[in-house]
Protein backbone atom coordinates (compact mmCIF):
# COMPACT_ATOMS: atom_id res chain seq x y z
CA UNK A 1 0.00 0.00 0.00
CA UNK A 2 1.18 3.13 -0.60
CA UNK A 3 1.84 6.29 1.73
CA UNK A 4 0.78 9.44 1.38
CA UNK A 5 3.24 12.71 0.92
CA UNK A 6 5.18 13.12 4.26
CA UNK A 7 6.78 17.50 3.72
CA UNK A 8 9.74 17.64 3.92
CA UNK A 9 11.55 21.04 5.45
CA UNK A 10 14.54 22.69 6.64
CA UNK A 11 15.59 23.87 10.74
CA UNK A 12 16.48 27.33 10.87
CA UNK A 13 18.66 26.75 13.44
CA UNK A 14 20.55 23.11 12.89
CA UNK A 15 19.57 23.45 8.76
CA UNK A 16 18.85 19.51 8.98
CA UNK A 17 15.68 18.61 7.04
CA UNK A 18 13.21 16.45 8.92
CA UNK A 19 9.29 15.84 8.60
CA UNK A 20 7.18 18.67 8.76
CA UNK A 21 4.97 16.93 11.67
CA UNK A 22 8.50 17.02 13.95
CA UNK A 23 9.37 20.66 13.67
CA UNK A 24 7.47 23.85 15.10
CA UNK A 25 6.54 26.05 12.77
CA UNK A 26 7.18 29.73 13.40
CA UNK A 27 5.86 32.77 11.43
CA UNK A 28 6.09 36.88 11.81
CA UNK A 29 2.66 38.25 12.46
CA UNK A 30 2.24 41.72 10.48
CA UNK A 31 3.20 43.27 13.23
CA UNK A 32 6.67 42.01 13.19
CA UNK A 33 6.03 39.54 16.42
CA UNK A 34 7.33 36.15 15.94
CA UNK A 35 4.68 33.18 16.82
CA UNK A 36 4.56 29.40 17.23
CA UNK A 37 1.46 28.88 14.52
CA UNK A 38 0.17 25.21 15.56
CA UNK A 39 -1.70 25.34 12.65
CA UNK A 40 0.48 25.66 10.04
CA UNK A 41 -0.48 27.55 6.85
CA UNK A 42 -2.35 30.42 8.38
CA UNK A 43 0.50 33.07 6.58
CA UNK A 44 2.12 32.61 3.62
CA UNK A 45 5.68 32.89 5.11
CA UNK A 46 6.96 30.25 8.11
CA UNK A 47 10.04 29.31 9.74
CA UNK A 48 10.64 25.39 10.87
CA UNK A 49 12.49 24.43 13.98
CA UNK A 50 13.53 21.68 16.11
CA UNK A 51 12.06 21.89 19.38
CA UNK A 52 14.97 22.18 20.96
CA UNK A 53 17.17 24.92 23.05
CA UNK A 54 19.91 23.69 20.77
CA UNK A 55 18.57 25.03 17.30
CA UNK A 56 16.80 27.85 19.01
CA UNK A 57 19.97 28.88 19.99
CA UNK A 58 21.50 28.19 16.44
CA UNK A 59 18.65 30.05 14.66
CA UNK A 60 19.12 33.17 16.81
CA UNK A 61 22.72 33.62 15.63
CA UNK A 62 21.81 33.16 11.75
CA UNK A 63 18.22 33.15 10.85
CA UNK A 64 16.64 35.59 9.11
CA UNK A 65 14.43 35.96 11.75
CA UNK A 66 17.39 36.53 14.54
CA UNK A 67 16.49 39.92 15.30
CA UNK A 68 12.99 39.30 16.35
CA UNK A 69 14.02 35.21 17.99
CA UNK A 70 16.14 37.47 20.31
CA UNK A 71 13.49 39.01 22.28
CA UNK A 72 13.75 37.81 25.39
CA UNK A 73 9.77 37.11 25.99
CA UNK A 74 9.53 35.05 23.11
CA UNK A 75 12.72 32.88 24.38
CA UNK A 76 10.92 32.45 27.50
CA UNK A 77 7.75 31.21 26.08
CA UNK A 78 9.65 29.10 24.04
CA UNK A 79 11.72 27.51 26.57
CA UNK A 80 8.89 26.94 28.53
CA UNK A 81 6.74 25.46 25.64
CA UNK A 82 9.62 22.93 25.30
CA UNK A 83 9.62 21.64 29.08
CA UNK A 84 6.25 21.29 28.89
CA UNK A 85 6.61 19.20 26.01
CA UNK A 86 10.08 17.01 27.26
CA UNK A 87 8.92 13.30 27.45
CA UNK A 88 9.48 12.42 31.02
Amino acid sequence: MRRGHLPIRTCIGCLQKKRQDELIRLEMTPEGNVIINEKRGKSKRGYYLCPTLNCFTMAKKRSKLAQSLRGEEFFLSFKERLSQEAPR
